[in-house]
């Protein structure tokens, strides 16, 4: 009985994230990520057509000791063309109060980046994402990733 449960609960919870194409996270070694630690994403895309909202995730503890955070990221697209973006997301505001969900050490942020975006090319695409800061290491990032929803 306590198995179907289980089964019940995990399936009722997998059902309520029916958007989520793809979605990975990274996990940073011991909190601190160094410049030239880049985190690698790579998904494939079946359907030109399809509409999908584009999220960067972010957790972070109290520790970090800025209220912002920095991105390079670099597209690669099936036919081998490249693109750089810098991205820039707020993880505290002005008075200093963290920002995203939890409670204690970490926060969990989801930024979007691009809403109703299409991929024009089927194929294999890759992220690359490096942290675009001053500092060479950064304290208090403990995972990255990316997150493509559906939109129907």
């Amino acid at each position: 009985m306590l198995i179907i449960a289980f089964v019940f609960v995990g399936l009722l919870l997998f059902s309520c994230d029916k958007n989520r194409y793809f979605e990975q996270d990274q996990p940073i070694k011991k909190g601190v990520w160094y410049y030239q630690d880049t985190k690698s994403f790579a998904f494939e895309i079946k359907d030109s057509l399809q509409a999908f909202n584009f999220f960067i995730n972010v957790r972070n503890t109290i520790d970090y000791p800025y209220a912002n955070l920095y991105f390079f990221i670099q597209s690669e697209l099936p036919d081998g063309t490249i693109a750089k973006d810098t991205v820039e997301c707020q993880l505290a505001d002005y008075q200093g109060k963290w920002l995203g969900e939890g409670s204690g050490e970490l926060r969990d942020n989801r930024f979007i980046l691009r809403r109703n975006m299409r991929f024009k090319q089927k194929g294999s695409y890759r992220f690359l994402i490096n942290h675009g800061m001053r500092a060479d290491s950064l304290t208090g990032i403990t995972d990255i990733g990316i997150r493509l929803e559906t939109v129907k």
